[in-house]
């Protein structure tokens, strides 16, 4: 009989639907409105609605650095566009670019911090994936350096690049457009979130006052689901009626 109730109890959870069907969605930049991010302060942000939510994208300078204007258009940056850096995708996929004028020679540290707030989405996110365009270095010039200062990245480099724990330097030089720009990717995946966003910075180790940047490509994830406050109910009633059950049981067993 216990294992009837039980059955009983799942089948009403299953039928109720104790949580939407979890499904992957893709902030997509190709469906964003081109052109730099709305500037607050010093620094750059873009709120996006997807997947029934909403990710607000960062972009935070400190120290001796300054998002700079770059490209044929001369555009400011941080900016949506297909314009700057390609990933070796095709000349129709825009991305997040961003061109920095790195000054480590004023005496302070040069960053850019980017934050990816999941603030939509209640329950977080998990399997979270993207990738970063041009993470190079040119010799006696630049170098790219990325950390992710959010535990549990996943990062895969390539032939421009090379990864260290959370963080991919840029060791050797690739194209921004055309053929050969994919060798400066790198694959970014998180299985799971410790909090509701991803916050990495992007700095420039050498002592050279130097411009350069990467590209943010398209960021897909799959939103926690939200529990069925119908189905936590009815699961409560049933469990209730089987202690009641239970309970007159015991009593009628002692009466008698």
């Amino acid at each position: 009989m216990k294992k009837l109730w039980l059955t009983g109890v799942a089948a009403i959870l299953g039928a109720s639907g104790v949580a939407a069907s979890a499904s992957v969605v893709t902030l997509d930049w190709n469906k964003v409105a081109q052109g730099t991010l709305q500037k607050q302060g010093s620094s750059y942000t873009e709120l996006v609605n997807v997947g029934g939510g909403e990710v607000e994208v960062s972009v935070a300078p400190s120290g001796a650095v300054s998002p700079n204007r770059f490209g044929l258009a001369g555009l400011q940056t941080p900016a949506v566009t297909n314009t700057i850096f390609q990933g070796g995708l095709s000349s129709n996929f825009s991305n997040l670019s961003t061109v920095a004028n790195f000054n480590p020679g004023r005496g302070s540290d040069p960053t850019l911090t980017f934050t990816i707030d999941f603030l939509g989405f209640k329950q977080g996110v998990s399997n979270v994936n993207f990738s970063l365009f041009d993470v190079d270095s040119m010799p006696n010039r630049f170098v790219d350096q990325i950390t992710f200062r959010t535990a549990g990245a996943s990062l895969t480099g390539s032939a421009a690049n090379v990864v260290a724990g959370n963080t991919v330097r840029g060791v050797a030089m690739s194209p921004n457009l055309g053929a050969g720009s994919g060798e400066g990717n790198v694959g970014v995946k998180y299985g799971n979130l410790p909090s509701h966003e991803i916050v990495f910075t992007y700095t420039s180790p050498t002592a050279n006052q130097v411009l350069h940047g990467f590209g943010l490509g398209n960021i897909s994830f799959t939103p926690v689901p939200e529990v069925n406050q119908l189905a936590i109910g009815l699961a409560a009633c049933v469990l209730g009626a089987v202690w009641l059950r239970r309970t007159g049981r015991r009593r009628a067993v002692t009466l008698a």
